[in-house]
């Protein structure tokens, strides 16, 4: 319905009805390209969840590896801490102060640090669970041969948590990339992304459908193209890790 009312006149786009147009007007996508900012606000989009998607996976599968691998008790208290981050509600007026208070607000960085720590409970709980897998040998022979840790992780156990690792940079782009309440709250309209030019456009032109709807088709495009050339990660990831052997 919304592509079909995309290309619409104005008149038949508020019928919100199915039919094909009567007339094609693929002028209306020129006019929100034109109007809109798109290209400003799909730079903001892909800084924000490409940045906040690279701090996830590194600090998380990091994380997750300390948490998986230690047979103290903190370990598991840190597991169910962060865990309890998926079902605390977000505490926008403190964050809104921390990032004040680090001049952070409206900024790049503190935009990508908000939503990094977002994606990171999902994250480190998937993490765990796969590196749970891994055979602690491996762990025991880096540590014969001498290994520096970080190096093991990165160039033995980081490759072997790839399937993980896919499906979480993809859930957690379209995530960030979907969010509206983050440059909502703590940026100005000139670090919004795609989404948030629906949201503005829908004020300006309330009343013109086929503009909105547009807008929606222009917004989604990049997800549908990810998850077209992705899919096959995230069946994957999902399911790596469930059965050993």
């Amino acid at each position: 319905m919304v592509l079909i009312n995309s290309l619409k006149p104005r008149r038949e786009a508020a019928l919100f009805s199915i039919k094909l147009p009567t007339q094609w007007q693929w002028d209306n996508y020129r006019q929100v390209l034109e109007s809109a900012h798109i290209l400003q606000a799909f730079v903001n989009g892909l800084i924000i969840s490409i940045g906040s998607g690279i701090l996830i996976v590194v600090v998380s599968s990091l994380c997750a590896y300390v948490i998986a691998r230690s047979r103290q008790k903190w370990a598991q208290t840190q597991y169910y801490l962060f865990l309890s981050g998926l079902v605390i509600p977000v505490a926008f007026i403190p964050t809104y102060l921390v990032l004040n208070a680090l001049n952070l607000l409206n900024t790049y960085a503190g935009l990508i640090l908000v939503a990094a720590t977002y994606g990171l409970p999902m994250s480190i709980f998937l993490y765990a669970g796969f590196v749970k897998t891994i055979p602690r040998e491996l762990d025991e022979a880096a540590v014969i041969e001498g290994c520096p840790p970080l190096q093991f992780f990165f160039q033995i156990v980081f490759p072997l948590i790839k399937p993980v690792t896919m499906t979480l940079i993809i859930f957690n782009f379209v995530g960030s990339w979907n969010d509206i309440q983050i440059p909502l709250y703590f940026s100005s309209s000139d670090k919004w992304a795609l989404p948030l030019t629906v949201y503005n456009f829908y004020g300006a032109h309330s009343s013109a459908w086929n503009l909105i709807f547009a807008d929606i088709i222009i917004t989604i495009f990049p997800l549908l193209i990810l998850y077209v050339f992705a899919q096959k990660y995230i069946t994957e990831g999902m399911t790596a890790g469930a059965v050993k052997g």
